[in-house]
């Protein structure tokens, strides 16, 4: 131990653990105050800035070591190091210099419990990746053909070279992006029935926009950074602010290439929604829900909100009181002349109205039934395609099958019927309504 204790290396990474605690807060404190400056501009130069002060601090760390370590173990623990310049008069040098010669003894210690902790921060990093490159990513399963050809317009839209893998996954409960070089996305397989095909598409196009910006490469320089310096309240707080204003940055892009915030807020609000139990996925992949969910959802909404809404409102007051009073007018002279149409229209009103599946917001969705015993048995597999019936309360009222294996019908219909839906509207009067659902049967 003795020898250990002697070494250079040793007294100079215990002593820079010591000076990373003044060197982190300084430039913690930095990094706080130019953002708050910064509140204002865009989530892009938020999170250069953060990235840049976490970058400096690791810098400052790895800087401190290399200048400490040809001093060697006898004059880091005698001249004081960094800071002996500092306090070379009156009684803060002698507090210094007692305070020196009570710490270097401890210094080995406390550079052997941060290298064993360090280890430790290492090997579940490991075991993450160990997990998303394998039993992960080895059970996804092709995403259907129709899918794969809106990813591929999507791919070309935002304009991604490199070649991007689109899966799905029941092992996943959030979109979330693999790899760098060959990236991969992950999507959750009920989030193909429980989401509109365009606010799905929206989802994607927030993970290509990670995929274009090497964010899983940061991501993974950003974890190392928290495993070398773990111990620092300043590093995890640069850490979650970088994380959160990379969100901001690809729902920025999701929502300007969808052109619509309360779409995409909605489509979030539905991928949550679907997280009944949710999954601890590691932190080396990046998941749409990742970040501070509601805070990104009120940031999507809040500028159009205080303003776009309140000038719409403003201008359409007018044009409201003046559609209201001349509807009354003709409702009151239509009655008056034609008081036997009355009830073919309300019987007209009470048939179901066909509407697309994109149209139907989903309330409640059931767990997944138990596999068909019998089809199981067989291998079966396959696609069901049913109609259903939902009354102006978005309650199923009616199921049918109108496709697939004889052995899987039961099984969909009977799930089909536990879900509820937000209800149809027709000229913003709730109405029943009749659509096409597709439920997909796989054995893992």
């Amino acid at each position: 131990m003795n020898e250990f204790a002697s070494l250079p290396l040793v007294r100079a990474i215990g002593w820079a653990l010591c000076h990373s605690l003044w060197q982190g807060a300084a430039i913690g404190f930095l990094a706080a105050g130019l953002l708050l400056a910064a509140r204002n501009r865009s989530p892009a130069f938020r999170y250069r800035l953060a990235s840049l002060a976490l970058a400096l601090i690791v810098l400052a760390f790895a800087g401190t070591v290399i200048w400490l370590l040809p001093l060697g173990a006898t004059e880091i623990s005698t001249e004081g190091g960094l800071l002996a310049p500092i306090f070379e008069r009156g009684t803060v040098a002698g507090k210094w210099v007692q305070f020196r010669a009570l710490a270097t003894p401890w210094m080995p210690w406390l550079m052997l419990a941060w290298g064993v902790w360090l280890c430790l921060r290492l090997l579940k990093v490991g075991g993450g990746l160990v997990w998303l490159y394998g039993p992960c990513l080895g059970a996804a399963q092709p995403a259907p053909a129709e899918w794969q050809g809106r990813f591929e317009r999507l791919h070309r839209r935002v304009g991604i070279r490199t070649s991007v893998r689109l899966g799905l996954s029941w092992d996943v409960d959030s979109l979330l992006v693999l790899g760098w070089l060959k990236p991969v996305i992950l999507v959750p397989a009920g989030a193909l029935l429980a989401l509109p095909p365009e606010a799905l598409e929206a989802l994607l196009i927030h993970e290509l926009a990670h995929i274009r910006r090497g964010d899983f490469l940061a991501n993974l320089l950003q974890i190392l950074a928290e495993s070398i310096l773990f111990y620092h309240p300043a590093v995890w707080w640069l850490s979650g602010r970088i994380r959160q204003e990379r969100e901001h940055c690809c729902d920025d892009a999701a929502v300007q290439a969808c052109g619509d915030p309360i779409l995409y807020a909605s489509a979030l609000v539905g991928l949550e929604e679907l997280r009944t139990q949710p999954k601890l996925i590691p932190d080396l992949a990046l998941a749409a829900s990742g970040g501070k969910l509601m805070s990104r959802i009120q940031r999507l909404l809040r500028p159009r909100i205080t303003q776009d809404t309140a000038l719409l409102l403003a201008a359409l007051i007018p044009t409201l009181l003046l559609a209201a009073t001349l509807g009354a007018g003709t409702f009151s002279a239509t009655a008056s002349d034609a008081p036997k149409s009355a009830p073919k229209a309300e019987t007209a009103a009470s048939e179901p109205v066909d509407v697309d599946f994109k149209q139907i917001r989903v309330k409640h969705q059931p767990d997944a039934p138990a596999y068909p015993p019998e089809a199981k048995a067989q291998r079966i597999q396959g696609t069901v395609e049913m109609v259903l019936t939902i009354d102006p309360d978005g309650k199923v009222t009616d199921a049918k099958a109108l496709s697939g294996p004889e052995e899987l019908r039961a099984c969909a219909v009977d799930y089909a019927k536990g879900w509820e839906f937000e209800p149809a509207k027709v000229k913003g009067k709730p109405v029943s309504a009749r659509f096409k659902l597709t439920m997909r049967f796989r054995l893992r």
